[in-house]
């Protein structure tokens, strides 16, 4: 009786174990983070064509 209850803990440690290790295998990473673009005008006065583009990723 006392092997049962042994290899029931077991296998449900390894079992956990196992759908913890899945569920950081297939969680994309980068889902949370969210991508925000920011357009500056260089040079104001001069009105050239080029302009800075900044990516700012912020996480949560």
């Amino acid at each position: 009786m006392r092997k049962n209850i042994m290899g029931a803990v077991v296998f449900s440690f390894v079992t956990l174990a196992f759908l913890l290790m899945l569920n950081d295998i297939t969680e994309d990473p980068y889902l949370d983070e969210q991508q925000t673009v920011e357009v500056n005008d260089s040079d104001k006065e001069i009105k050239k064509e080029s302009d800075i583009a900044t990516i700012e990723i912020e996480e949560e």
